[in-house]
């Protein structure tokens, strides 16, 4: 019963009160005051884009009655503006509990459930409070609002995407591409499953945020404006492994949201040495060439050691050329160490090359300079 009223409500429009009957001969009307209410737990109403899901919303209110008591009750919510508006819970003129608290204080408990049905774009932002009409104990009729200071706001709610920051992993001090979208609900707006359209939230500021592996806590980066779709891109360094996510703290008529993280792993910072003997060496002479290839310990890359049993190409440049070209593949000794011979065929630079791991950084040596004799 309590839909289809309110839906005769809606269908009518904002109605802003109904015709009250005069009260009884000699009676004081209006004598009836409200003293505090708390809606939702003093806490925005929040709704989203579910036709199905629905928010218990509880009600009290604190009312000054001499009479001793309230013989009848009809309650809803309503907003300042739009067409919000919600009976509470219970059967007609008794839709909250009261019991007297004092001769003259009266406690009144209620509960509005809050479907889809009853929203739209015009009440997003608006204060929700509190109307109650009907009959004392001793016969007064009474018509009373909830004051305006103890409203709460109805709001949209939005959602953002999980970030999704690229590439993982990532060098250190390398570039970061982190997305995203920001999306709220049109309560103008069906779809075919009777849920309320999810549209893009444009123009707002997001906060790109940063939570360091270990730590607890996120902290801001950057913020950007979400694009006229909600969508959400910015580039970042990355110094050191951690979760990205998306902070939206709200607007006049959305309630603020956050994204899940993405976590996001640094390569190790690696080293690699080179040393090509004899310098000068014959043409067509043995040379024997060494290095050692370590890694860092920690994203800080203040500690490096030996990194065991990895392939390292050995490769050759000829004076005069850009390219390097691969003459042969050796492996790491257990301490990182390197050593090989070949031939030296003509005058040029000779380099150690690794191309890196699931963990740790690619990395070339810088050339050494071979002249030949």
């Amino acid at each position: 019963m309590r839909s289809v009223r309110n839906a005769a409500l809606l269908a009518a429009g904002a109605v802003v009160g109904c015709l009250l009957l005069a009260p009884p001969a000699g009676a004081e009307p209006y004598d009836t005051k409200i003293t505090s209410t708390t809606i939702n737990n003093a806490k925005p109403i929040v709704m989203g884009t579910s036709g199905s899901i629905t928010r218990t919303v509880p009600v009290t209110v604190e009312v000054s009655e001499d009479s001793g008591g309230l013989g009848t009750v009809d309650a809803h919510l309503r907003s300042f503006g739009g067409l919000f508006f919600q009976y509470l819970e219970g059967p007609d003129s008794a839709n909250m509990t009261c019991v007297p608290r004092t001769s003259t204080t009266v406690t009144c408990t209620g509960t509005a459930i809050v479907a889809q049905y009853s929203l739209d774009n015009g009440s997003a932002g608006r204060p929700v409070m509190l109307r109650m009409s009907g009959y004392t104990y001793d016969g007064v009729q009474y018509n009373l609002y909830s004051d305006p200071a103890d409203s709460v706001l109805l709001l949209k709610e939005t959602k953002l995407a999980t970030a999704n920051a690229t590439p993982e992993p990532v060098r250190k001090n390398g570039t970061l591409t982190v997305t995203g979208r920001l999306t709220q609900p049109n309560w103008n707006s069906w779809d075919v499953d009777g849920n309320k359209v999810s549209v893009g939230y444009g123009g707002q500021s997001v906060r790109l945020q940063f939570r360091p592996a270990g730590a607890t806590s996120y902290a801001t980066v950057k913020t950007i404006t979400s694009a006229s779709d909600g969508t959400l891109r910015t580039t970042t360094p990355a110094t050191t492994s951690g979760a990205w996510r998306w902070s939206f703290g709200g607007s006049s008529t959305t309630a603020g949201s956050v994204s899940a993280g993405d976590n996001v792993t640094l390569y190790k910072v690696a080293k690699l040495s080179v040393n090509a003997s004899p310098e000068p060496v014959a043409k067509g002479g043995k040379l024997t060439v060494t290095g050692r290839l370590t890694r860092a310990t920690t994203d800080a890359a203040t500690t490096f050691v030996g990194y065991a049993s990895q392939p390292v190409k050995l490769q050759f440049r000829k004076a005069g050329s850009s390219t390097y070209g691969t003459i042969k593949t050796s492996y790491t000794d257990a301490n990182g160490y390197l050593k090989t011979t070949t031939t030296a065929g003509a005058t040029g630079y000779w380099r150690w090359s690794y191309p890196g791991s699931s963990t740790v950084a690619s990395v070339s040596a810088a050339g050494d300079y071979v002249a030949l004799k």
